[in-house]
């Protein structure tokens, strides 16, 4: 198993990690709190951690995740998700990581941003493409 794939499992074991992921996500802007007014957090939270097991199976190449981190790219364009909030959802991220991995250090830290990063650019790049179709 991979350093953040190992680390994910931790955070989850830990307990709250999906919940300390969106109380400082909602925090860092009050445009990203806007973008949660209306949801329903169970579901939320299930889609997060969803989302973050099909990101590390694309990080690592496994088939039918790029299909997947597409389709979640097309689901932020039709909720007018700008590209900056990735950029604050990774930051959320490491923060949450931090708060609940035990074992966590800067060098992991890097390492999650480095393994989240080709998602993020896929769904920008699917975001991007959509944008030009229309």
């Amino acid at each position: 198993m991979d350093a953040v794939t190992a680390s994910y499992h931790r955070c989850r074991a830990e307990g709250d990690f999906v919940e300390t992921f969106y109380e400082i996500f909602l925090a860092k802007s009050p445009e990203i709190a806007k973008k949660f007014a209306r949801t329903d957090f169970k579901h939320q939270k299930l889609m997060l951690r969803e989302s973050l097991l099909e990101m590390l199976c694309f990080e690592m190449g496994m088939a039918g995740a790029k299909d997947e981190i597409v389709r979640l790219g097309h689901r932020h364009h039709d909720l007018r998700i700008p590209p900056n909030m990735y950029e604050m959802w990774l930051d959320a991220l490491c923060e949450a990581v931090a708060k609940h991995d035990p074992q966590f250090t800067p060098e992991l830290e890097q390492q999650w941003r480095d393994a989240m990063r080709p998602g993020i650019e896929l769904m920008v790049q699917a975001t991007s493409a959509q944008s030009d179709d229309a």
